[in-house]
């Protein structure tokens, strides 16, 4: 089933020209087809007027012949061959510098191709939205489209309406003249309005005023409310209008939708990627505070074997350098002679015994461990000692489990 088309176009010479130059064209092709045209004529007095005739109807007449097999093809050859007749009229009537714009919307059901020279404009609105407009082919829109002017500066600049492409015109003109056709069309689903201008309308009401201006009005009322709007705001120029609703007769209201981010999606197909780490602290970097103080965790060493201490130096005491009678010397060694003596004597006597050899000593193992934000990570080797591979299994002291509420830290966990 076919979306139903609502148009209408209407053109106004405006509040200030006594000529309208202006000249527009909506037709039925043969294959059902609409082509809608607007054209803005200059060149002075007649002949002005006379290049917009001339231009959209070579246009309509090209386009109706040909085959739809390549739209966009077919939409650049129509401007060329409207190009040619324009600069032809104007050898035979003495007009070189006649010339005129030109914006088509050639719609095909639900697709709607788009090509255009000049600065007459194309709009497409969804639900109140702008999703595509024609850039202007003039001095000014070239200086903003290169950052050497913003576009509140090129809204009132003197050039703002000199053409650097047209069909027809003058020789600097025609040297850069290349018409401009999108390769994709406007999809268009019902709702959407597509909106054809002259530059009369756009130079009095803003892009971002057009929508609110028509919206709930039917197509018809749409059209004559904003040519109205460009008279009453002074009406510099002719005002040319074409409107196309796609599925309903009226203009829908506006849906305000909260803007989003873009977001991206995979290709089919593609492996989903990794999720991204979150960086750890590096090493040299302070620990965090805890928010309540907590008992520092105590380091845990390697095991290893106690030894006896080393017998401590004697140490002079602070009656060091007193005398010791010599009488008392030699009695203390007579008596220690004694006894060592009587002791000697007496092992002597006693029957020998076998002796018992010391307990083994406990095996042990050990475990590597680093701190860790408080926690231990341990190693993945452990060293241990026991009877050699194939003699049992040997038993293995755990290492000493950490104390307080330390906790191992995974990576990528808290």
């Amino acid at each position: 089933m076919s979306l139903p088309l609502y148009i209408h176009g209407s053109s106004d010479v405006g509040r200030q020209r006594s000529q309208n130059e202006d000249s527009y064209r909506i037709g039925v092709q043969p294959d059902g087809s609409r082509l809608l045209v607007v054209c803005d004529g200059m060149g002075g007095h007649e002949a002005g007027e006379v290049a917009s005739q001339v231009a959209s109807d070579r246009l309509v007449e090209v386009l109706s012949t040909s085959a739809p097999d390549n739209p966009p093809r077919v939409l650049y050859e129509a401007f060329v061959a409207a190009n040619q007749a324009v600069l032809e009229a104007a050898g035979t009537r003495g007009a070189p510098g006649m010339g005129t714009t030109g914006v088509i919307a050639w719609v095909m059901s639900s697709r709607c191709y788009v090509g255009w020279v000049g600065d007459s404009r194309l709009y497409q609105f969804r639900a109140g939205g702008l999703l595509d407009r024609t850039r202007d082919h003039t001095r000014v829109a070239q200086m903003v489209a290169h950052g050497i002017l913003t576009a509140d500066e090129a809204r009132n600049h003197p050039d703002s309406h000199v053409l650097v492409q047209a069909l027809g015109g003058s020789p600097g003109v025609q040297k850069s003249f290349k018409p401009e056709v999108w390769t994709e069309p406007l999809e268009l689903r019902s709702g959407d309005v597509v909106l054809l201008c002259s530059d009369g309308l756009y130079d009095l009401i803003e892009d971002h005023e057009l929508y609110p201006l028509i919206e709930g009005r039917d197509y018809q009322d749409a059209v004559t409310w904003l040519i109205q709007t460009a008279n009453e705001r002074g009406g510099t120029d002719n005002i040319t209008v074409i409107l196309l609703v796609a599925g309903q007769p009226e203009v829908p209201r506006r849906v305000m939708v909260p803007q989003e981010a873009r977001r991206e999606t995979l290709p089919d197909g593609m492996p989903m990627l990794a999720p991204v780490p979150t960086p750890e602290p590096t090493a040299h970097a302070p620990p965090v505070e805890p928010a309540a103080p907590v008992p520092a965790p105590r380091r845990r060493e390697p095991t290893v074997p106690e030894m006896p201490a080393a017998p401590a130096e004697a140490v002079p005491s602070g009656n060091a350098g007193r005398r010791v009678p010599l009488w008392w010397l030699l009695a203390t060694g007579i008596l220690t002679m004694g006894v060592g003596i009587a002791l000697g004597l007496g092992a002597g006597n006693t029957p020998s015994t076998p002796s018992t050899p010391p307990p083994p000593a406990p095996v042990q193992s050990t475990s590597l461990a680093v701190e860790v934000d408080g926690g231990t990570e341990q190693d993945a080797g452990v060293a241990q000692s026991g009877p050699p591979e194939g003699m049992g299994t040997p038993h293995t002291t755990p290492a000493p489990a950490p104390t307080g509420n330390s906790q191992a830290t995974e990576s990528g966990g808290k």
